[in-house]
């Protein structure tokens, strides 16, 4: 009896992994979807959803296991990213490659090889290139000719040429059996409906160059679109398969092409799903330049909450990141989008190079001024500039300070919504101010981010209960926040402590 070759597959803990901010690991299953069509057996394991995770990486691992992937983002998923490749690597006695993909690995691909837990890198778009790496490993081949990779040879890095972006037409349908889909279905922070997935992307990349964003490295800057049809494909089929009554649209730019968008929303409303859904990536130029019709249209179908990215409340620091936005036009959408009752939730920063504390509070300013005009406006947490290799600014970031770290354990603590204690991310502030930026950024959560976050609880008495008792802590924040009173305190001090116990890497346990 021929036994069938394995590969397996592990998404780590990314720090913060609560409720409906737990989405499938589709870096995974869009890599997984061709092997899978071949025969090949994949065991898909997410450190998120997976309690006995560990058992399960010894399981799956054994004399026909051809490789295992790990999926990473620059952060905390670094530090469980390695904790992985260490239980990997004592698994079994065959040593079994372990190929890091992801943003992170990606950009720094050389680096990211000195670690004794990397053997192969797959670099950029993993979905042709890494069956690819499977098959020559599978066959004892060489990896000289995959394009797309870097690997040691003769113990140095070895970075080939970039592989070709694919084009989106040619990708597989989803291979949803390989994960159980009810880990991922929640009820939704933002859509208020019980049974909620994020179903991926119908289009890739983004052709705008903001300065703190890595999409222009890794996809250079092309916007790549499934045709209507497939797009359709990808919506309706999870939605009628899974029962859905909401969906996540992972798109960077969803709306960018509004009439492809407009023949997406005509076909849902004709299909009549009674659906409600969020795109994670919406422009507020593109979205003010859409008509009343087309605005009808788009809520007919079920958008119920639009991300954008209104970054900061000063046209200055706007300019300086490259946003190709004013102020003006986050308040224009603002209004917009409440005359057609779809919810804005509105994605901001500080802590730029050459940022002033005033800049800083108009930026907190433009948060109230936006909740005054439209009351239904919501706001994610309030991140805190985190310089990223490969990003438009990053020279800006060096040019200021920015001594970035020289290992992959470096990057751990790269973290865009933590506190910077020693200085490593935002030199350019002093300790005082550093901590400040952190108690803004904290403020937010308790303010804003964590309230909406607590509707994604399943239990209905604990989720209710939870919000009676949550709304005065909430409403202290805000007016903490409005106020501009984000000096040292000891709550603030405490939360941090907490949620480095509860969400962060000092709760992993390695058997």
């Amino acid at each position: 009896m021929v036994k069938v070759k394995n590969i397996v597959l592990i998404y780590p803990k990314t720090g913060m992994d609560f409720g409906s901010t737990v989405a499938p690991p589709h870096s995974l299953l869009t890599i997984a979807a061709p092997l899978h069509k071949e025969g090949y057996r994949i065991e898909i394991i997410d450190q998120r959803v997976d309690k006995d995770w560990q058992d399960k990486i010894m399981k799956a691992l054994g004399p026909e296991t051809i490789c295992a992937g790990i999926s990473c983002m620059t952060g905390t998923q670094i530090y469980f990213a390695i904790e992985i490749a260490k239980i990997i690597r004592r698994a079994v006695n065959k040593k079994i490659p372990i190929i890091w993909g992801g943003p992170h690995p990606s950009i720094l691909p050389a680096q990211t090889l000195e670690s004794e837990y990397v053997d192969i890198v797959c670099v950029g778009e993993g979905d042709a290139t890494f069956p690819k790496i499977v098959k020559a490993l599978e066959a004892g081949g060489s990896l000289n000719e995959i394009n797309g990779i870097a690997f040691r040879s003769s113990g140095r890095a070895v970075v080939n040429p970039a592989a070709p972006l694919i084009e989106m037409e040619e990708l597989l349908p989803v291979p949803w059996e390989l994960i159980d889909v009810e880990d991922y279905i929640h009820p939704d922070m933002y859509l208020k409906r019980s049974r909620v997935l994020d179903i991926g992307q119908t289009s890739r990349g983004c052709p705008f160059n903001c300065g703190f964003c890595c999409s222009a490295s890794l996809r250079m800057r092309k916007w790549r679109a499934m045709s209507v049809g497939k797009s359709l494909e990808r919506i309706i089929g999870p939605i009628k398969t899974f029962n859905l009554d909401g969906i996540w649209i992972r798109d960077d730019e969803f709306y960018i092409d509004r009439e492809r968008a407009d023949k997406i929303c005509a076909a849902i409303v004709k299909e009549d799903l009674n659906i409600r859904w969020y795109t994670s990536g919406t422009r507020v130029d593109v979205f003010n330049k859409a008509s009343d019709e087309q605005m009808a249209l788009l809520k007919k179908s079920g958008a119920h909450v639009l991300k954008f990215g209104a970054e900061s409340g000063t046209d200055r620091i706007l300019k300086l990141v490259n946003k190709g936005i004013t102020v003006k036009e986050t308040l224009k959408t603002n209004l917009k989008a409440g005359k057609h009752d779809i919810i804005p939730a509105f994605a901001l920063m500080v802590g730029f190079p050459t940022e002033t504390f005033k800049e800083i509070n108009d930026t907190i300013d433009l948060i109230f001024r936006l909740k005054k005009d439209n009351p239904k406006a919501q706001f994610e947490t309030m991140a805190i500039y985190t310089a990223l290799p490969g990003t438009p600014m990053y020279d800006l970031a060096l040019k200021h300070g920015l001594k970035p770290p020289q290992d992959l354990a470096g990057w751990i603590d790269w973290n865009f919504d933590e506190y910077d204690l020693t200085g490593k991310r935002i030199p350019w502030f002093s300790a005082k101010e550093r901590q400040k930026l952190g108690n803004i950024s904290y403020m937010s959560v308790l303010a804003n981010a964590l309230p909406n976050a607590i509707d994604s609880i399943e239990n209905i008495f604990i989720r209710s209960s939870l919000k009676i008792l949550y709304m005065p802590i909430s409403a202290y924040y805000r007016f903490r926040l409005k106020n501009k009173m984000y000096n040292f305190s000891l709550d603030l001090a405490a939360v941090r402590y907490l949620r480095s116990k509860i969400f962060y890497k000092s709760h992993i346990v390695v058997k």
